[in-house]
């Protein structure tokens, strides 16, 4: 009996000596596109520069790397934080990091602030994204915002839609997810296979977030490589609130919980960031703060000071160096909200920690 073949149609079979070839060609092509990336696309932040992190750029973390390398390269000091240190209120020449350069005296401190990102996200971008983060000075903000309530805290009974899913520990039996496992199971890939951020900023700047079929299919008649501009997102120069402070807003007086940081998720998560970094040999100053203090009632502001003190018995038993904020005395009118800081908020806070006697022996540290 003859044995019958099966003929395929419309179809390439290849030989596994073809698939290996196609395997080596491929990741040879993917390699000289991904390593090339950074010199092909045209990158050249000017003084106050700050990343474009709102909306689908937020969680462009190719474009942080870059602006990492670029900072650590450029600048003596790196100030890591939240939208309170992009200076969401306020133009990029009136950030925290604009008037600590106007009170050092140089242009020592670049702006390394996102939007929303959290205290577990600093944790994210160090262990994941802080290839760039080695042997520098950073500064970096401890933010009682995250850890006002247990929904700030991830732990919440409802589900919050948090910033910056993908920072977080995807397998965490205390945090509660509002992704599904196999979205979180995805975020670890990306973590291992740089390519994934990669292919994410592409979306992000070229393709209108959506895959390139998903462009292609809403552009029928646009050529997808014509899309690419080589040029990276402009400095995202305008303030991206309403720029008038807290009670021109009417808003409520509030009366948050505030954790102990014994029992916090963020906290803990912070503390990891900033062993993270001196890992990294990277000498490291923490900003407690700010926060809104005046839109809280009584009691919640008397459990936010005693927080505060637990978080700075911690940063003393472990030897590190800080500034507390609300030694400051900001007035209520410097702020915009519960926490984001206007103009003269910038300037005040700024002008303090440059005097600091503790900010200015760790200024002094530098380059020794």
């Amino acid at each position: 009996m003859k044995s019958s073949s099966i003929s395929v149609s419309n179809a390439v079979v290849l030989t596994l000596r073809e698939w290996l070839a196609a395997v080596l060609l491929s990741a040879a092509a993917i390699a000289v596109v991904y390593y090339g990336w950074g010199s092909w696309e045209r990158y050249e932040p000017g003084p106050d520069h700050r990343e474009t992190c709102w909306a689908e750029l937020q969680s462009d973390y190719w474009a942080y790397m870059r602006w990492c390398k670029y900072a650590r390269d450029h600048y003596d000091i790196l100030l890591m934080g939240d939208s309170v240190i992009w200076g969401q209120e306020v133009p990029n020449n009136e950030t925290i990091s604009h008037y600590l350069n106007e009170y050092i005296g140089r242009e020592a401190v670049a702006n390394l602030g996102n939007d929303g990102l959290f205290m577990a996200g600093l944790s994210g971008i160090v262990r994941h994204y802080g290839d760039y983060l080695g042997d520098t000075n950073v500064i970096i903000q401890c933010s009682p915002l995250w850890m006002a309530s247990p929904r700030r805290d991830l732990h919440g009974e409802k589900k919050s839609q948090y910033h910056h899913p993908r920072l977080i520990p995807q397998l965490d039996p205390r945090i509660n997810y509002y992704h599904d496992l196999n979205t979180r199971l995805g975020y670890l890939s990306e973590h291992v296979f740089r390519v994934f951020p990669f292919v994410r900023h592409l979306m992000a700047n070229y393709y209108d977030n959506t895959s390139i079929s998903g462009w292609m299919m809403e552009h029928p008649y646009s050529d997808p490589f014509a899309a690419i501009t080589f040029r990276s997102s402009p400095v995202m120069a305008e303030k991206q609130g309403r720029g008038i402070d807290w009670e021109a807003k009417e808003m409520k007086m509030a009366d948050e919980p505030f954790l102990d940081p014994a029992e916090s998720i963020q906290f803990g998560l912070f503390l990891d960031a900033v062993e993270g970094l001196k890992k990294k040999n990277t000498r490291v100053f923490i900003m407690i703060g700010p926060y809104n203090q005046h839109y809280l009632v009584p009691e919640s502001r008397e459990r936010l000071f005693a927080m505060v003190e637990k978080i700075k018995a911690v940063f003393d038993e472990r030897g590190y160096q800080y500034f507390d904020t609300f030694t400051v005395g900001l007035p209520s009118d410097t702020f915009g909200d519960s926490c984001h800081l206007l103009r003269e908020g910038h300037d005040m806070l700024a002008k303090k920690m440059a005097a600091d006697p503790a900010f200015r022996k760790w200024l002094d540290g530098i380059g020794k």
